[in-house]
């Protein structure tokens, strides 16, 4: 069993899409609900999601930036720690954009307004599987 870096974390990613998001709710408990990271697969530290801008999990961010992204595959198990941030420029999200994230929102991300997006800073990631342990991210 080898320990973890960031290089095996970034290949890690690249196999996995979908994660549970969790923050810090209103009344401090923890909170998560699915998302995507929309196949953004050059993993550098930061994961991507779109979402609408009147979401409960932008009132949670916007009280404690500390979010968990907790994603499975392959009998792989990655948590990411780190801190959430939320961005309306339309330059960084047509970055972000593919096709795919059309089927949830039904407009492009030039449509102010219409869609935010969530970066998360990894600050650090825990590795579990057949490779096990903690990587500072920072």
């Amino acid at each position: 069993m080898a320990k973890p870096t960031k290089k095996m974390i970034s290949e890690t990613m690249k196999q996995m899409d979908l994660c549970m998001m969790t923050t810090y709710g209103a009344h401090g408990w923890l909170v998560s609900r699915p998302m995507s990271n929309n196949a953004q697969v050059d993993y550098d530290g930061d994961s991507y999601f779109f979402t609408r801008p009147d979401t409960r999990k932008l009132r949670d961010i916007a009280r404690d930036d500390r979010v968990a992204l907790d994603f499975q595959g392959g009998g792989v198990w990655l948590t990411i720690r780190g801190k959430a941030s939320v961005h309306d420029d339309p330059e960084l999200m047509r970055k972000h954009w593919t096709q795919d994230i059309e089927k949830w929102f039904g407009h492009g991300p030039e449509e102010r307004g219409g869609v935010r997006l969530i970066r998360v800073t990894a600050h650090e990631a825990e590795l579990y599987g057949q490779d096990e342990g903690v990587v500072d991210m920072t």
